[in-house]
């Protein structure tokens, strides 16, 4: 890299750090995982749909990452997109929550199925702009160290926001309460959007293929890209662990309904839930930080078995009926929380230390596209379970796969001597 590149990433990484943190406030306090599947929860909307909402939401990622990854990567300035979409994901929980005040179920059920489908459709298209931007401009190094700032710095400011909004709305109805919380979120969503056009950011190397000629592909063109990657040795090995992780990551949203049918009308129901995962990445930040820098395998291994372990825990506490308490559920979801981000923030590291930089994009829009496709056809299947017996029915199913992807986890990661970065 050269000096003025250099000095170019120095003055950028606190900025995209601020960003991060002011990011990961807003998707703490807003979270379609936790927070709005508890308001559908306690809005009385039927036990399907909040469970669907879940698979909705994949299927608006499903189309990002398969039809405009490669437009993403076409694009030379991508800051200003990334802003964009902070406002439109803002402009979704405001309309959920425009609609839940009409009092309508019907209405109700369709803002959220759209607002869902939307920030699906929008988040997708931010994670891809991020995942060139960072690849682009930020060191490996750098990257792990914004990350783990951004989970620990991120959920400290979510766990003081949500306790001064407790405090202030603690005589309001649950609604009222809901609606604080997300109106807080927009706000933090709003700053993020304003905040990383401060960022200098200079064009990368750009793609052969031209917009024009992208834009006369046809529509099939788009899934043999994705099939393509199979040819690629890396690729195939990076998803015999990564299709068991899908249904690991859905423990979040599950082990959330289960608290939300016990607790949506409790007082304290949705901030415990919200301390419980603020302080799942506030903790997941010292502590994967560390293991990360030694082993990847070693956190996504631990925290499969954590996920499998506190779900044997909770089904046990309700099968035996020994009682659903706040704080049961509340440190379930800590658990499930640390254990899912460092999953998570272990993958997208070992994607990004195996991956050939010329096949980022492609490549982590056709793990998203096929992991989305399982992960849309498993979460309906487990919101039908959970419709036709009980939640707990589909906590059963997640802690069973989980078991599997730490056995494959650890058969298939294997440290990855570290190419020199891109100059």
């Amino acid at each position: 890299m050269t000096e003025p590149q250099f000095d170019l990433a120095k003055r950028n990484v606190p900025v995209l750090t601020g960003q991060s943190i002011l990011s990961q406030v807003a998707w703490t306090l807003g979270s379609p995982s936790i927070v709005l599947p508890f308001l559908a929860v306690s809005l009385e909307l039927p036990m399907f749909i909040a469970g669907a909402l879940v698979s909705i939401r994949m299927v608006g990622s499903m189309i990002a990452d398969v039809f405009l990854a490669q437009v993403i990567a076409l694009r030379e300035q991508k800051k200003r997109s990334i802003a964009m979409t902070e406002v439109l994901i803002g402009a979704c929980l405001v309309m959920a929550l425009a609609a839940a005040a009409t009092g309508s179920l019907v209405f109700t059920a369709t803002a959220f199925i759209t607002a869902f489908f939307l920030i699906g459709l929008v988040g997708e298209i931010q994670t891809l702009l991020l995942t060139d931007l960072l690849g682009a401009h930020v060191q490996s190094r750098s990257r792990m160290i914004m990350r783990y700032l951004q989970l620990g710095a991120g959920g400290l400011g979510a766990i003081g926001l949500v306790l001064l909004v407790h405090q202030i709305t603690l005589g309001n109805p649950p609604f009222a309460r809901h609606s604080v919380v997300i109106g807080v979120a927009v706000v933090f969503f709003l700053l993020s959007g304003l905040s990383i056009l401060a960022m200098s950011e200079v064009p990368h190397q750009k793609i052969s293929t031209s917009p024009e000629d992208e834009s006369k592909r046809h529509w099939s063109e788009y899934f043999t890209d994705i099939l393509a990657m199979f040819n690629q040795t890396w690729f195939r090995r990076y998803m015999v662990m990564r299709l068991p992780i899908v249904v690991v990551s859905l423990s979040v949203p599950f082990f959330a309904l289960m608290a939300a049918e016990a607790h949506h009308s409790s007082a304290k129901g949705l901030t415990a839930m919200i301390i419980s995962s603020a302080s799942g990445y506030l903790v997941s930040a010292p502590l994967w930080q560390f293991v990360n820098l030694k082993s990847h395998r070693a956190v996504m291994v631990s925290g499969t078995l954590m996920v499998a372990l506190t779900g044997a825990g909770l089904l046990t506490v309700h099968y035996l009926h020994i009682g659903h308490q706040v704080h049961t559920h509340a440190v379930a979801l800590f658990v499930v929380t640390v254990a899912v981000t460092g999953i998570s923030s272990a993958r997208k590291l070992y994607f990004l230390d195996i991956a050939p930089f010329d096949q980022r994009v492609k490549g982590a829009a056709a793990v998203k596209s096929i992991s989305r496709i399982v992960a849309v056809i498993v979460s309906a299947a487990l919101a039908g379970l959970a419709h036709m017996q009980e939640v707990s029915a589909a906590v059963l199913i997640v802690v069973l796969v989980s078991l599997i992807a730490a056995f494959a986890c650890y058969r298939v990661v294997t440290p990855i001597p570290k190419a020199p970065e891109p100059s």
